[in-house]
């Protein structure tokens, strides 16, 4: 990890180097219409959203935090986070003698200040400056997909902090009200409904008209596919509220698959190289750079005891004798780094793109919603299995007779560097869910089944994985070894959300104090979130 310059939140509006790119990207039409070159006349400015075309690559780009060259912004919201809390990966750094983040002391650096400033110093402040740029015209294609991107981001901070500074945002005021997880979620809701019909209305009188070519890093301006993705993550907040809410998270997600959802993984939501923005994978950094990280424990029980064929495609093999994939428990003292570096490393590189959403995550999204009775399209069964396929399908890997196998089980854990780190065989903390689907198991065997496919399936986004572990208990995740939370979180519960970061405290500390109220708990890690109720 190296270290990043100080927030500043001024540095996150518009850029002068991001205008230079947009004019050399209309050199064409200068030549075509002899016009000054290095000047953009106000009639060129609505040629391909010019006008406004330079806010959206912003805040792609910060959905998942891409954009800091250096990766430190990835590595502290998403890598040393949902990363490792949701079993995916094993941090080796040494921070602070192992008494970081990673060992549930919260309290370590600025680690949990960087989700909240890409999110509000990035994200919202391009989306404030597309609304002026709009005039406030709640009406156009442009505005609902500023909508989209903004819930895209933002569901991911609300879901690791609770409580925000969210609906009054750039108000004005020196401090910022905090709303409650719940508004929020309601609001993402109401702006998910109203993007979705102005989308819906666009793409069925526009089907061949691709708006903000130029500028879009997903989809090429394709907004039938941008229509799916905002419905996708409309079923994907839907299911997330299903313990608190039950009666919306139906309704909800059974109007997002009723209007069209992802079905193939052509329409998978991925940040890629575009335009002439490049996008490089910070994850490759975070593993090879740095080597910070590598593959966790979890991930080596069930990929090795699944004999999953995907075990290629998500890790490299060890360089220990032997070979093979070997992974690190996650909260242990390191102590020497050196040691652990010849464990399987993330085989994401650079040139990767980076993946919001996929089609096989949407799928096992409307299994669960099938297994609670409602109206999904097909049966879990069915929808379970596709979900692997596509996921199958997305890697390239071999899914052979996987499908059927009723006999495999995720593998005890065997630490290969300290042996008192492993998980074994009889441990109750190892699961023992099988592959295939079995109609005669009870609803809480078949929901572990979902997730536990469904987790694997979303590798590498484990700020997700962490938020559906939170959310049922599944898959079985290995606690951490060493809790230096004193006692402010459960070993065997683990870490449910970050804490609010230390400069709202000095720059909003009113605020923040009604927000731990808003939160229902103290402003710790073992503190659960609003759709975090189910009881375990």
């Amino acid at each position: 990890m190296k270290t990043a310059m100080k927030y500043r939140p001024m540095r996150y509006l518009p850029l002068l180097a991001c205008t230079l790119w947009l004019l050399a990207s209309c050199t064409d039409y200068y030549k075509e219409y002899n016009t000054n070159p290095n000047e953009a006349t106000e009639e060129m400015k609505t040629w391909d959203d010019l006008w406004i075309g330079g806010l959206f690559p912003q805040m792609q780009r910060d959905v998942i935090p891409t954009s800091d060259e250096l990766a430190n912004q990835y590595q502290r919201v998403q890598n040393l986070t949902g990363d490792i809390y949701s079993g995916y990966m094993g941090a080796i750094g040494v921070w602070n003698n192992s008494n970081n983040n990673t060992t549930y002391n919260l309290s370590y650096g600025d680690w949990n200040e960087v989700a909240f400033e890409v999110g509000f110093g990035k994200v919202m402040a391009a989306w404030k400056e597309t609304l002026a740029k709009l005039k406030e015209d709640k009406s156009s294609v442009h505005y609902a997909l500023a909508q989209v991107l903004k819930i895209a981001a933002m569901h991911r901070v609300t879901d690791n902090y609770g409580p925000l500074p969210y609906l009054k945002f750039g108000s004005g005021s020196f401090t910022t009200p905090y709303d409650s997880q719940e508004v929020i979620y309601k609001s993402f809701f109401t702006d998910l409904n109203e993007a979705i019909a102005i989308m819906t209305d666009f793409v069925e009188k526009n089907p061949a008209a691709r708006p903000l070519k130029q500028f879009d890093m997903v989809y090429g301006g394709d907004f039938s596919k941008w229509l799916k993705f905002a419905n996708s993550l409309k079923l994907r907040l839907a299911i997330r509220i299903v313990y608190v809410e039950p009666g919306l998270a139906q309704q909800y997600a059974e109007e997002a698959v009723a209007s069209g959802v992802m079905l193939d993984n052509i329409d998978n939501a991925q940040l890629k190289t575009a335009n002439g923005i490049a996008v490089y994978h910070p994850l490759k950094k975070c593993w090879d750079d740095y080597s910070d990280i590598r593959m966790g424990a979890n991930m080596e029980s069930f990929l090795t005891g699944y004999s999953d064929d995907r075990i290629s495609r998500y890790f490299t093999e060890s360089t220990l004798e032997g070979g093979g994939y070997h992974g690190i428990r996650n909260g242990i003292n390191v102590g020497n780094k050196s040691k652990y570096m010849p464990l399987s490393a993330p085989n994401i590189m650079a040139n990767d793109p980076v993946q919001w959403m996929c089609a096989a995550e949407v799928y096992f999204l409307r299994a669960e919603g099938a297994l609670r009775g409602w109206s999904m399209g097909k049966t879990a069964k069915e929808l379970y299995e596709q979900g692997i396929t596509t996921s199958f399908g997305q890697w390239k890997a071999n899914i052979g007779s996987y499908l059927s196998n009723n006999t495999l089980k995720p593998a005890a854990f065997i630490d290969k560097i300290v042996s008192g780190n492993s998980i074994q065989a009889s441990d109750p903390r190892l699961s023992t869910i099988t592959i295939a689907w079995n109609d005669a198991d009870d609803f809480e065997r078949k929901l572990e089944r979902v997730i536990t496919q469904k987790w694997i399936a979303m590798f590498p986004d484990g700020q997700e994985a962490w938020t559906e572990y939170r959310r049922t208990g599944y898959p079985k995740v290995f606690p951490v070894a060493v809790n230096n939370s004193g006692n402010t979180i459960n070993t065997e519960l683990q870490i449910r959300r970050i804490t609010f970061p230390r400069n709202e405290y000095s720059k909003n500390g009113e605020e923040v104090r009604k927000a731990i109220t808003l939160l229902g708990g103290p402003d710790t890690g073992g503190t659960k979130l609003w759709w975090d109720k189910r009881s375990r």
